[in-house]
């Protein structure tokens, strides 16, 4: 929002100590704009503009964001895992070495994936990103052709594993390989590893060995917008959803369910009986919602003194904390240090082992 330039100016500060050049939608309040066109918003007008402005790709924050000191790197991994949901392959994935293994992911923690249309899956199917064939990157398209993929979800505060239908989940595919990237010390520890200091733990802290980090398409649901990459035809069908077809609720929500395969347009009537999954709904376009997301996020939400945020967060409450959950070596949170002109050796973990 254009008055709270506090946060305009931490970002500023943030953006500017990781070599990186960001620039400001303004957010538009809700009652100032006319029911006819809702949803109002930042994320709205930032892919209007994506539009407009005919862009390859863009990167959107939200205005509280945070990362890792040791952010390159791990946008170079999310760079070749997002490679490969993508491809076709017309062999069995199975000759890549891909275990398979029970999922324990219970409701509670799949309380923001409510929006997929499928079960909770019974199987996970993993594969080393070191062993996944994604292909070699293009300089001017690193995370694959633009014109393949909609959404990057890569800051999140709550992300649920593949979900596709029953009668295909135990054979791998790119819509439910999970691509595995462990021994990452960018990763807190599993008891860590929940979206608010009042939630439950996350899946991962149980599914995959610590210190591991995850990747895989966003069939399963995913919340909060903390962060997201969207391409040019990302941006088109998106804005077709909220400008054409009309998003009635929170935008994230709304995101959420899209890339799971499902939608709401009709807030009069029963939800229910107006859900329809992707394949129903985008059968004649021959055109898949292709949507990728890491766990943990590689940007998250940082929880400032008193809850002194606009939006609601998920969990019980406002977090008493001054943290940043799920990132260890935070920037925000080593801000003056860095300022200072401190090296990463000076930096504060806020999760260690």
């Amino acid at each position: 929002m254009p008055s709270r330039t506090d946060r305009r100016d931490a970002t500023s500060l943030v953006a500017a100590v990781s070599n990186m050049s960001v620039n400001f939608i303004e957010g538009v309040k809700g009652d100032s704009i006319p029911e006819a066109a809702f949803p109002p918003g930042g994320s709205s007008e930032s892919i209007k503009l994506v539009v407009h402005q005919n862009l390859t790709s863009a990167l959107i924050f939200e205005n509280d964001v945070d990362w890792d000191i040791r952010l390159r790197p791990r946008l170079d991994k999310f760079s070749a895992a997002s490679r490969f949901p993508t491809q076709r392959f017309d062999s069995d994935l199975f000759e890549y070495g891909i275990e398979s293994s029970n999922n324990h992911e219970n409701p509670e923690q799949s309380i923001h994936n409510d929006s997929s249309p499928y079960p909770i899956s019974d199987t996970l199917h993993s594969l080393l990103l070191s062993s996944a064939p994604a292909g070699q990157p293009e300089i001017s398209r690193p995370y694959g052709d633009p014109a393949n993929w909609d959404i990057l979800w890569l800051g999140h505060c709550g992300a649920g594993f593949p979900r596709t239908p029953p009668t295909t989940q135990s054979k791998p595919s790119v819509q439910n390989i999970i691509l595995t990237n462990p021994h990452d010390q960018t990763v807190p520890l599993p008891k860590y590893l929940r979206a608010h200091p009042f939630g439950p733990l996350d899946a991962l802290a149980t599914s995959h060995a610590p210190h591991t980090r995850v990747y895989h398409r966003a069939n399963g649901g995913a919340l909060c917008t903390v962060a997201y990459a969207v391409s040019q035809r990302g941006a088109r069908r998106l804005l077709h959803e909220f400008g054409v077809k009309r998003w009635i609720r929170i935008w994230d929500v709304e995101m959420g369910d899209w890339c799971a395969g499902s939608d709401h347009h009709d807030s009069g009537k029963d939800s229910s009986s107006h859900r329809r999954t992707s394949s129903e709904s985008e059968s004649s376009m021959k055109m898949e919602r292709v949507c990728v997301t890491v766990q943990p996020p590689i940007f998250a939400h940082h929880h400032p003194p008193v809850g002194e945020s606009n939006i609601g967060g998920v969990g019980e409450g406002y977090a008493r904390t001054v943290e940043t959950m799920y990132v260890r070596l935070s920037v925000r949170m080593n801000l003056e240090i860095l300022l200072a002109g401190g090296t990463e050796e000076d930096l504060v973990d806020q999760w260690p082992d």
